[in-house]
């Protein structure tokens, strides 16, 4: 008898703990501006998704973390999957800075991203989706590559300054026709290439090329009719040409080098 009790007991905690472990939910410690704060977080692995419920059903903007410096963050999210964003699926302003991210798997119904000083470095977009993505800050992450971003066609902001990019085919930003404000700036840029086709962002306002390797920039193909504010500080380009600026950005009251 002492013994069948003894076996109940082992199963009825063992129940305990695993329903404990498959299922968590989480409030907003902090509710400001409309924003939801979650703390405490901590997500290693596709596996930790099990029974996670986030309050999603009332808030549309949700925050991860308090913005603490990088070493002093309170939570971990190791990569961002499609399966964790399921579980927050009515967000469509999300923030998570310094949660020492890697992976991230786009969220296609978000309308602004700020996932800005983690370890991102592979970054997934299906082609086959419609991302309603327009503002996207990811700066100061180990990102290498944007070429899969062609796919995010109606971003209007797009910040990666701090990254490790080298190469950077303006060709890329056909396929954003809305882009207001790009910023390129610190990362390790040796080329800016014009792209094969002639290029006209009508949208665009500001270009921040700042703090790279750039020893020059071919504008002939370019045509920006809104652009007012170019940057390419800390570049070691000798020269621009007045009359090329002239043409293909006829509203720069700024140009900075």
């Amino acid at each position: 008898m002492g013994a069948q009790l003894r076996i109940a007991s082992i199963l009825l905690l063992s129940l305990v703990v695993l329903s404990s472990a498959r299922y968590e939910r989480y409030v907003c410690q902090v509710v400001e501006d409309d924003w939801c704060t979650l703390q405490k977080i901590y997500i290693t692995s596709r596996t930790d998704l099990r029974g996670i419920r986030f309050p999603d059903d009332q808030y549309e903007k949700l925050r991860i973390g308090q913005h603490y410096d990088f070493a002093d963050t309170d939570s971990v999210i190791s990569v961002f999957s499609g399966g964790l964003f399921r579980r927050m699926s009515r967000v469509r302003y999300l923030r998570m800075n310094a949660v020492r991210m890697q992976g991230l798997d786009m969220p296609d119904t978000v309308l602004e991203l700020d996932v800005s000083n983690n370890w991102i470095s592979r970054i997934y977009i299906n082609p086959d989706r419609s991302y309603s993505l327009r503002k996207l800050k990811m700066r100061n992450n180990l990102v290498t590559s944007v070429a899969s971003f062609k796919y995010l066609n109606q971003l209007e902001e797009l910040d990666m300054a701090e990254n490790l990019i080298h190469l950077l085919n303006f060709e890329l930003f056909s396929f954003m026709p809305y882009a207001r404000n790009l910023n390129f700036a610190h990362n390790r840029l040796l080329e800016v290439r014009p792209g094969d086709s002639d290029l006209i962002l009508y949208y665009l306002e500001r270009l921040d090329l700042a703090g790279n390797q750039l020893r020059e920039i071919d504008l002939q193909r370019w045509t920006f009719p809104s652009l007012r504010m170019l940057n390419v500080t800390g570049n070691p380009i000798q020269r621009l040409d007045y009359f090329e600026l002239q043409r293909a950005f006829p509203r720069l009251w700024r140009v900075t080098y």
